[in-house]
């Protein structure tokens, strides 16, 4: 889009209002998703920190390890949120902002099975 002066040259004009309603709508999205990922982390860090006597936590660092699971989690929902940081940065600029929601999403998507599989790593069988 192109604002025309009055000597007919023509300059870019800012389209804030679109940029705005997209960050607004995705970022109304995407906050209880990133309080979720949150409340998980918080929730499930001292059974996965420290297990204690838990025969399901091996030594291995594979998709049952719940350390694992924390961490990838954990890194997700870091990277979400400062994409989206960058993304809210970005908006009142002429630079690409756009792509840092695409990413923020994604990896907000990315790592949802990560958050989804934390209780299942942290539950430890009760000792016979």
């Amino acid at each position: 889009m192109t604002d025309q002066r009055a000597d007919g040259t023509t300059e870019p004009m800012s389209a804030i209002g679109p940029r705005l309603v997209v960050t607004v709508l995705s970022s109304a999205v995407a906050g209880p998703v990133l309080l979720a990922y949150g409340m998980a982390l918080l929730w499930f860090s001292p059974e996965i920190t420290s297990p204690g006597g838990c025969r399901q936590e091996t030594g291995g660092f594979g998709p049952d390890s719940g350390t694992f699971l924390w961490g990838l989690a954990c890194a997700a929902g870091v990277a979400g949120v400062l994409c989206f940081g960058v993304a809210l940065a970005r908006l009142h600029t002429n630079r690409r902002w756009w792509p840092w929601l695409v990413a923020a999403a994604a990896i907000l998507v990315a790592g949802s099975p990560a958050v989804a599989g934390l209780a299942d790593a942290a539950w430890c069988p009760p000792v016979p």
